[in-house]
């Protein structure tokens, strides 16, 4: 037979105080005497009690005290990518300023997720880089909680985070003419949730569903072709975000297209792959190969050359994500601003 749940109020009464003091014991612990949480405490280990249950605290305060971010990839890309590293320090940063916890999930394999979701003990979710065109966001939505949509177009999202994408390629393309390239390869993150790496044709470019894709792929294409550069003169290829796959794309690439002189990556891991690449095949970069990222990441400062780039504020972009979910000010689209980086990896001519 299983042995009978330790409750809160068995750990009241053998400590001595309400069940309400007990309560704020394990979660306000500030509003109880030290003396008298230390009782509590002792009252609860002496009786294998677990403590609060989540479900029961939500169903009790209507708060579960933290939130949920679902991010596309696996969990070591959540703790290895930097612009990921990044956006989860700045939502971080605002959960602990409201005493708030973070869930992280991974949408890499669906059914895991939906699961997660289905038992996530949170009060908000932020999705970051997703499609709404999926079960995964489905099951958020019947949560009836407040969705945050970061860097993506969630319908009946609660509030949504942008990076003005288009200006941020658009300013990376002008910024490669000005250094004098003219024949071009843009190096794209994932297009779809289909892996499909390698030469991109044009229903390929075409069809990418990840806003991030065809806003900057939408922004190079415009910032070239002011140039008379159309799409169709233009090298197009897909990569996995790690610099070690993007550096064997670009090898196959230039050895393929030698004419190539100035390439726009879509991060900036995938342009320090670029880089690598460039060194591999002996191509001197700025001289006869221009190189320039998005995300201004700090590794691009010890790249040799140092990487030129359009910097984002990812910290702010996961801080002021958490903000709104944690806030009474939604339904807001916030699109934040992008700054170009010149370094060693392009040259003005």
């Amino acid at each position: 037979m299983a042995a009978k749940r330790v409750k809160l109020l068995d750990v009241a009464k053998a400590a001595g105080v309400s069940q309400g003091t007990a309560s704020n014991a394990f979660g306000k612990p500030d509003l109880v005497r030290s003396e008298v949480r230390d009782r509590i405490f002792a009252a609860a280990k002496d009786l294998g009690y677990r403590g609060p249950h989540v479900m029961a605290r939500m169903l009790r305060t209507g708060k579960a005290g933290a939130l949920g971010v679902v991010f596309p990839d696996n969990l070591e890309y959540a703790f290895s990518d930097p612009v990921a590293i990044e956006l989860l320090r700045g939502i971080g940063r605002e959960c602990a300023r409201h005493g708030i916890n973070v869930m992280i999930i991974s949408a890499e394999n669906p059914q895991q997720a939906i699961a997660a979701v289905n038992n996530a003990a949170v009060d908000a979710f932020l999705v970051h880089c997703y499609s709404d065109n999926n079960d995964i966001i489905s099951a958020i939505q019947r949560r009836n909680q407040p969705l945050i949509s970061i860097d993506t177009d969630i319908a009946g999202a609660a509030g949504t985070v942008l990076l003005d994408d288009h200006a941020a390629a658009k300013t990376a393309g002008a910024h490669l003419l000005d250094c004098g390239a003219r024949k071009f390869a843009i190096l794209s993150l994932q297009a779809t949730e289909h892996d499909h790496f390698g030469p991109m044709n044009a229903n390929r470019v075409g069809a990418a569903s990840h806003r991030v894709v065809r806003e900057r792929m939408a922004g190079y294409h415009d910032a070239l072709q002011s140039a008379g550069i159309a799409p169709t003169d233009i090298i197009h290829v897909e990569c996995d975000n790690h610099s070690e796959h993007s550096a064997k794309m670009t090898v196959e690439m230039l050895v393929q297209h030698p004419e190539i002189d100035g390439i726009l990556a879509m991060s900036d891991v995938i342009a320090i792959g670029a880089l690598d690449a460039a060194r591999e095949l002996g191509r001197k970069v700025p001289d006869d190969l221009k190189v320039i990222g998005i995300d201004g990441i700090v590794a691009g400062e010890r790249t040799d050359p140092p990487l030129s780039s359009v910097r984002q504020d990812s910290v702010e972009k996961g801080r002021l994500a958490a903000e709104m979910a944690l806030g009474e000010d939604t339904g807001r689209t916030i699109i934040l601003e992008t700054g170009l980086l010149v370094r060693g990896s392009t040259k003005v001519v």
